[in-house]
């Protein structure tokens, strides 16, 4: 009996790239090329669109960077900067808002080239300096389970990171006077232990990191993700309560009106 040769399945070549995309993805090589020309929220604040999360710029005197996305971003934040008609000498400082590699994966190379101070929370230092892994922070749940898992395969066989160190560990709510930059740096812990946002009381604008989401719309950090959940909620109360305009969040888009007023309903809409 003659047999009908087996067609090939349509996934067969599929499977391997999709496992070697899987791979890649942690490794901090960029989905797309980050832009040049950043993305301007208000006079005198960028947004450069990191491969895996929001990298933030306020050009006044000098300039500030707010955390410096996957490795592989940092080129292009030096390009962004060169975009605005400055030079990365001007930065002086980098904040950073927590230690996970998607926002500090550039950090040691930002630094390097630029000169510039960083200040991050205490609770997160060791992680950014290398002693400790982020697989190593608590996390919530079963998917917080999962997430360790990922990040443990992620920062032991897929990335390797590169340790910076930190000018000045902040332990708490602090003003900080970065030339004409004021900046009030607010302890905001629960996603991470040293979580910090970071608020420009003359723009009315506030900088989340990940203690807020912006993916797909505006919404309460993601339990899984959060290393004290509890902690992460008080933390955005915390936020609600400041007079801002603005919301820069360290993924998603940001929130560029009535932010404050959004945040709070919320709250209020999860009964908190």
């Amino acid at each position: 009996m003659n047999r009908h040769p087996q067609k090939p399945c349509p996934l067969r070549g599929a499977i391997p790239r999709g496992i070697l995309i899987m791979a890649l993805m942690p490794a901090g090589c960029p989905a797309e090329k980050a832009p040049v020309t950043p993305d301007l929220i208000a006079p005198g604040v960028y947004r450069i669109k990191g491969s895996r999360s929001n990298i933030y710029l306020v050009a006044g005197k000098t300039l500030v960077l707010i955390d410096t996305g996957m490795k592989g971003d940092g080129h292009a934040v030096l390009e962004a900067i060169r975009g605005i008609g400055r030079q990365p000498s001007e930065a002086s400082h980098i904040l950073v808002t927590h230690g996970h590699i998607d926002h500090t994966g550039s950090l040691a190379l930002l630094k390097r080239e630029t000169g510039a101070q960083v200040i991050a929370g205490a609770g997160d230092r060791d992680f950014i300096e290398g002693r400790r892994k982020t697989a190593a922070m608590g996390r919530e749940g079963f998917g917080g389970k999962l997430f360790k898992i990922a990040l443990y395969l992620m920062e032991t066989v897929f990335f390797k990171y590169e340790p910076a160190g930190v000018d000045s560990a902040l332990m708490a709510d602090t003003e900080l006077r970065l030339s004409d930059v004021r900046v009030q740096a607010i302890a905001t812990p629960g996603h991470s232990p040293g979580s910090f946002s970071f608020y420009l009381p003359d723009k009315k604008i506030i900088f989340t990191g990940d203690a807020l989401t912006g993916v797909s719309k505006p919404g309460l950090p993601p339990r899984p993700g959060c290393a004290d959940y509890a902690q992460a909620i008080a933390s955005v109360k915390k936020i609600a309560r400041f007079a801002f305009d603005i919301s820069c969040f360290g993924h998603g888009e940001p929130l560029r009106k009535n932010a404050a007023d959004i945040i709070q309903r919320l709250l209020q809409q999860k009964g908190c």
